[in-house]
């Protein structure tokens, strides 16, 4: 039956080092010299409750651990693929020792497997894409925006008219002005006089409603990634 893997060869100019992972999350090993099939090890066998991300997770170590010892070449770059060589079915209880080696399906992946240069990453997630288990989402995650504060029913009011273009001003009979439009805000004082507190609720609500109004405008001019 076939089956889906994920892995990378990697060489340090005279051997070479094999790594895959499968959907059942058993780990394959092989190495060899250069131009030669190599000794495949016995598979690594799933454990734990999410066995191919534990795969997965000591894929990613084995590579860490290759490169430490030397093995810079990237002979085959990392890569998911879909081979005829099946697994056998896993056992009901596990614990009876690994299934047999099998250089079939390491061979199979190095005929198979893309020369297209890919980080290993990239070839991880379209593993798990393909097999259908959970991925971190790939590139930078946006940070949500943060929901806008409830507006008082004056300020949703005059947010209303801010965004049919009428311009706010502050109380005639007060020495502090003032005036909000969609585009801006100004201020004036005359005699370092103070506002009441009714006309500062006021000027309160018509900030709030400027500033909501000015948020959905940029909002909207951001430019979207498709």
């Amino acid at each position: 039956m076939p089956t889906t893997v994920v892995g990378y060869r990697l060489g340090n100019g005279t051997h070479q080092a094999t790594a895959l992972v499968t959907e059942t999350g058993r780990l394959h090993l092989g190495s060899g010299l250069y131009g030669q099939l190599g000794r495949a090890s016995r598979p690594q066998m799933p454990r734990g409750e999410n066995p191919v991300h534990a795969g997965v997770m000591d894929l990613r170590s084995m590579h860490t651990k290759y490169t430490a010892r030397g093995y810079h070449e990237v002979l085959i770059p990392p890569a998911c693929v879909r081979l005829q060589a099946g697994e056998p079915p896993l056992a009901d209880e596990r614990g009876h020792g690994a299934d047999p080696a099998d250089p079939e399906l390491l061979g199979e992946f190095a005929g198979a497997a893309p020369s297209k240069p890919q980080k290993l990453e990239d070839a991880i997630y379209a593993f798990y894409t393909a097999i259908g288990a959970p991925a971190r989402p790939r590139g930078p995650v946006r940070a949500p925006r943060p929901a806008p504060a409830a507006l008082t029913p004056r300020a949703a009011e005059l947010r209303r008219l801010l965004g049919n273009g009428a311009q706010l001003t502050g109380p005639t009979h007060s020495p502090f002005g003032y005036s909000v439009t969609a585009d801006g805000v100004r201020l004036s004082s005359h005699n370092g006089a103070s506002l009441h507190r009714d006309d500062v609720v006021e000027l309160h609500a018509a900030l709030t409603a400027w500033l909501t109004l000015s948020q959905a405008k940029q909002v909207e001019q951001e430019p979207r990634k498709h």
